[in-house]
């Protein structure tokens, strides 16, 4: 029996897709229908298609794996779709409506015509006790331990299963928070409790408030679900360790990370980065942007220098979280995008999608709106007899029906010109997404490359490419499993902060210390727990400075072992220079603040090593499968296609369009003008 599987399995919302990887290298792939009525069960499914590919059973294949990486998007579809449990907020007198105020900036200023944005925990559920910090964490006020009681017991009679704890200056001294969790223990023990000075101990009151509330809200659904998915893994025979992708962009164990559900916020979307540099890092590109196109929805991040750009200032449905995530960037364009008209009677793609169920019309299903893999269908670049390598059917005459009737009829147009619309709308939404991305943070997007992820990705990048006159695109072998993948190279990575004001002249280097003494005692713990060798463990500093009456800080990285004068200097001068790159200027000689001092504690883990495929020449004839006529812009008509199947290409192939490449999991469209090349390992580049 094959031995020493590890497997990635990433839950989107249309497909769950899983890779496994043997001792010896060899990768083989599953996708299979999410289901969002128990995620459980396409995770199961996933790895029973993986179990029979290998020609094992289930409870073989299982037995046989030692590692399972997993990304969920339980925890983002619970706060996406506010089904929940019912949450309250137990916070300092007067400062109950902290989250409701927000900062009191609008994310679209001039759109007076915008609703607030509606918390999570309603007014009704906000509780307030009596207790007050002040600005050094002394006590002003002594908590009110009867104030407490009355708090827990008015939201215990309206049966609040989670509860947030979020008091004034907590994370300077989180004693009179604990304590509420002690009288919360012994009043309500059947209530979950997070605290935001556990959870964030940061300055900011909206975002620490904000994101405890995550916290609070996900955490009985996530450890309701990790608990499912471990007792069925183990049921089947599974004994290895099983990891979840976090909202940082690393792994941590499902023990530990059940006890900080808000890590899991954005599971789902956090290993594309990996996959992202590894392809960078074949073709020596140090500044990538990975451009992730599922069935619902469209992600796009920044790699420079060979490390993705990371944010504590998300945003999730409206609302705030601020733990150390990846900097990704999230529209509704995927494969199941339906195509429907604004008040103005102009033609939109997304952001609603025909998800998983009942799908675009051309599965036959029972949809019946015009979505953007209906349009694929009609214009050629998707053969009705292999998607997912002939596993789905597609009935195109369903698509063509769903666009006549939703898109074509209305705008006065044929068929095809309405499948047309959506494909060049799907596609100018994207890269709007990318320019507005890359803009945002001072970059130049056509310095970069883009790297093709997800099922539908391969089937518009050069569109995209096109659309914003970039010249280099990879499009990676395993892009129908971009985040699948990308999980088998991911380190463990937990991340620990402690705040600290100070003016650098003022700085009392023996707090820092007693600081970072805390953080990497608190982390050694947990990387211990999660069993990682010392020699395997490693830690990275960093620190949040802004200039002198600045709102915003700016994190940089600085020198680890003795702390000393200088390597804090060392990290003032990374401050200067980063603040130049991402402002346009620096100021020396002008007072600086230190706010924070942070921790990113890394566990190594065995990466996946690509295969090669077998090497030929330019010629990819052998690789031709037939030709169909296919829809482009550039001819605004159908021409004569090659058709290519992808696993017969071989490494230094050339494809010159117009030619459309089939792999099990994805479509490669080529348009006319444009050529692809083969490398070693069977990803495809452009060249000019």
């Amino acid at each position: 029996m094959q031995m020493g599987f590890r497997v990635g399995l990433d839950c989107g919302g249309t497909f769950t897709d899983g890779v496994a990887v043997d001792e010896r290298g060899a990768m083989v792939t599953a996708k299979v229908p999410t289901t969002p009525e128990d995620l459980t069960l396409g995770i199961m499914n996933d790895l029973a298609l993986l179990a029979q590919r290998n020609n094992l059973s289930l409870k073989e294949f299982l037995r046989a794996t030692t590692l399972i990486v997993h990304g969920t998007t339980y925890g983002i579809n619970l706060l996406i779709t506010r089904t929940g449990p019912k949450t309250g907020l137990i916070a300092t007198r007067g400062h109950r409506d902290a989250i409701e105020f927000r900062r009191v900036i609008k994310e679209d200023m001039f759109n007076w015509r915008m609703p607030c944005p509606k918390p999570l925990v309603p007014r009704r559920l906000r509780t307030e006790v009596e207790e007050r910090l002040g600005i050094g964490g002394q006590v002003k006020v002594p908590l009110d331990e009867n104030s407490v009681r009355q708090a827990v017991a008015h939201l215990k009679k309206r049966e609040v299963k989670s509860i947030a704890v979020s008091l004034l200056f907590s994370f300077l001294n989180p004693a009179h928070e604990r304590r509420v969790a002690e009288i919360i223990k012994e009043d309500y023990p059947e209530a979950h409790v997070s605290l935001s000075s556990t959870v964030l101990p940061a300055i900011g009151e909206f975002e620490r408030t904000s994101t405890a509330i995550i916290d609070a809200y996900i955490a009985l659904g996530i450890e309701k679900y990790l608990n499912s998915l471990h007792l069925l893994l183990e049921k089947d025979g599974f004994k290895g360790e099983l990891l979840l992708m976090q909202s940082n962009g690393g792994v941590g164990s499902w023990q530990v990370v059940t006890d900080a559900p808000a890590t899991l916020a954005i599971s789902g979307l956090a290993a594309a980065p990996s996959s992202a540099i590894l392809m960078g890092r074949l073709h020596g590109e140090d500044k990538v942007i990975s451009m992730d196109m599922g069935g619902t929805s469209f992600e796009c991040l920044i790699i420079d220098k060979g490390n993705y750009l990371t944010t504590t200032e998300s945003l999730i449905s409206d609302l705030r979280y601020s733990l150390p995530s990846i900097d990704i960037h999230t529209i509704g364009a995927g494969g199941g995008s339906i195509a429907w008209f604004d008040t103005a009677d102009i033609l939109r793609v997304g952001p609603r999608s025909a998800a998983a169920s009942p799908g675009p019309a051309c599965y036959g299903r029972g949809g019946g709106e015009a979505t953007v893999t209906d349009a694929d269908v009609v214009l050629g670049y998707i053969s009705p007899d292999f998607f997912l390598g002939g596993e789905i059917p597609l009935r195109k005459e369903l698509a063509e029906k769903a666009i006549k009737e939703k898109v074509a009829d209305r705008l006065g147009v044929s068929v095809v010109e309405g499948a047309a619309a959506i494909h060049r709308i799907i596609n100018a939404a994207m890269a709007a997404n990318i320019s507005s991305t890359v803009n945002k943070r001072g970059y130049d997007y056509r310095d970069f490359c883009l790297c093709a992820g997800g099922s539908a990705s391969p089937t518009h990048a050069i569109g995209i490419m096109r659309e914003l006159d970039m010249k280099r695109l990879f499009i990676t072998k395993f892009a129908p499993f971009y985040s699948a993948f990308g999980m088998l190279g991911v380190d463990l990575k937990h991340d620990y902060t402690r705040f600290y004001y100070a003016q650098k002249q003022a700085l009392d280097l023996e707090r820092v210390r007693k600081l970072y003494d805390e953080m990497e005692a608190e982390a050694d713990q947990t990387l211990a727990r999660e069993g990682v060798p010392r020699d395997k463990r490693k830690f990275v500093r960093s620190m949040d400075l802004r200039y002198y009456g600045q709102f915003n800080e700016v994190e940089v990285e600085w020198p680890t072992g003795a702390v000393t004068d200088e390597a804090i200097s060392a990290g003032v001068a990374n401050f200067h220079a980063k603040h130049k790159e991402l402002y346009g200027y620096s100021n020396e000689k002008y007072p600086i603040e230190l706010m924070s001092f942070k921790l990113s504690a890394r566990g190594a883990m065995p990466h996946i090593e690509l295969t090669k495929i077998g090497q030929g020449d330019r010629s990819p004839s052998a690789a031709l499968k037939g030709v169909r006529d296919a829809y482009f812009e550039d001819t605004r008509g159908f021409v004569e296609t090659r058709i290519y199947d992808g696993d017969r290409l071989l490494g230094g192939n050339i494809l010159e369009g117009p030619c459309i490449v089939e792999e099990r999991a994805t479509t490669i469209v080529v348009p006319p003008g444009f050529k692809i090349k083969v490398d070693e390992y069977g990803n495809c580049f452009t060249i000019v």
